[in-house]
């Protein structure tokens, strides 16, 4: 009786650890069930993970990361501006923050209509003021995404609704979400879970906006809501699937997350979770160096007192690796000008190192010299001379021996020259004689 007691208990056991999650092995890669993600690190732009990276797909709503970046950067906040007839003509099964022609609102309330409720016709009124017509606009979102080195994209809307031509890829996401992330007041903007749009001429009530992004916003599923997420955009068609940017800072850690055509969004809410905490449990910022390291002594031509200078870095050198990485495997690569002559300056730069780790590099920042060094007139004259004479006692007799030897072999090229014709001669008379 007490065997078979103690054989189901363990069988129980057994089946709990089967059913039991048992965490993600961060050793490993992250599980991911949408078809192209990417995580990078805000800082370096380090990608540490990538899952089919650089496939053109459609991304719907994120597509106002830049639309809103873009706003941000080119209109006052505060400016009030009239909505036209042109800019509500959407499709109405799209987001929408319900704005009316001759509607006066003020361009703060627009981008947050665009970034918290993914409005389309926010996007159409915001693109009108920046450029004066949505065709121009578009022209300016491509050549934005040109100039960040977007090379597979293209925009043809404000908004993301679909159209075969307007597509993306999870890299060039990062690559747009990194920029726009360093903009302060879009990063408030996508990390506001609940916003209130105030009255206007057309609405005499407010409207209350609600963010889809369940990582910040806990309203839209509290299972989902991740504490070290700060935005960014959600996305989602029937033909894009559920496409979502994220950004979360966590201890000295602040990464992106783009995740495309997730079979659905709880499931983009659950890959982006799991990047983030894949990057955060694997990998750090470490100081390599800091502006206080002697980094190595270079030899100063000229110096008066010691030769060896002091060589710092300018700036603190920060690399991103794993946290358990490998010393032996990171690698310091210094390169400083070959002939230094005081008088030097502290602070004048002189070179650069870099970090390598497995031969990629994690780390740089330029040379200076660390302290100043003022010129020996001695030591200049002395090598002026020793350069004269080496000049005039070395260099100048090899000159002239090897002018000797050229004028030599020049005579006894000619001088053959004339043996052979004169044989040439003589044998000429005899065959006539």
């Amino acid at each position: 009786m007490k065997k078979s007691l103690f054989f189901k208990i363990v069988v129980c056991l057994m089946c709990i650890g089967l059913v039991l999650p048992q965490g993600i092995s961060f050793a490993d890669s992250p599980s991911v069930a949408s078809e192209s993600a990417v995580l990078m690190d805000w800082v370096t732009g380090t990608v540490l993970f990538e899952k089919n990276p650089d496939t053109k797909l459609y991304p719907a709503s994120t597509t106002k990361v830049m639309t809103g970046i873009l706003a941000i950067e080119y209109l006052d906040p505060e400016q009030i501006v009239t909505i036209s007839q042109t800019a509500i003509d959407i499709d109405r099964d799209g987001s929408n923050i319900g704005l009316l022609w001759n509607e006066e609102i003020s361009v703060s309330n627009l981008i947050y209509g665009l970034l918290v409720s993914s409005a389309n016709d926010a996007a159409n009124a915001l693109a009108e003021n920046v450029s004066g017509n949505i065709e121009e606009f578009v022209k300016l979102m491509n050549a934005k995404a040109k100039e960040l080195g977007m090379s597979n994209t293209n925009f043809v809307n404000t908004h993301g609704y679909h159209n075969d031509n307007h597509y993306t890829t999870a890299r060039d996401l990062a690559v747009l979400c990194r920029y726009a992330m360093q903009n302060e007041m879009f990063r408030h903007v996508v990390g506001t879970a609940q916003y209130e749009i105030a009255p206007t001429n057309k609405y005499e009530e407010v409207r209350p906006l609600s963010n889809n992004n369940a990582l910040i916003n806990p309203n839209k599923g509290w299972t989902h809501h991740y504490s070290p997420a700060k935005g960014i955009k959600t996305g989602h068609t029937s033909v894009a699937g559920a496409c979502l940017t994220a950004y979360a800072e966590k201890d000295n850690m602040k990464l992106i997350s783009v995740t495309m055509k997730a079979p659905s969004s709880p499931e983009s809410f659950v890959d982006t979770k799991n990047l983030f905490e894949y990057g955060f449990n694997n990998f750090s910022h470490f100081e390599l160096a800091n502006t206080k390291d002697v980094i190595c002594k270079h030899e100063v031509k000229w110096a008066k007192g010691d030769d060896n200078i002091v060589v710092k870095a300018k700036d603190t050198v920060s690399g991103l690796l794993p946290k358990n990485y490998d010393k032996e495997k990171l690698v310091k690569e210094i390169s400083i000008k070959d002939d230094l002559y005081a008088p030097v300056k502290m602070g004048e730069v002189i070179g650069e190192i870099k970090y390598r780790y497995d031969e990629k590099e994690v780390g740089y920042a330029e040379l200076t010299v660390g302290e100043d060094v003022s010129r020996s007139v001695f030591q200049m004259i002395f090598d002026s001379i020793f350069t004269y004479i080496v000049n005039m006692w070395v260099i100048f007799p090899l000159g002239l021996i090897v002018a000797v030897l050229l004028i030599k072999r020049t005579m006894e090229i000619k001088r053959q020259e004339e043996m052979r014709r004169r044989r040439k001669n003589k044998n000429r008379q005899e065959f006539y004689r």
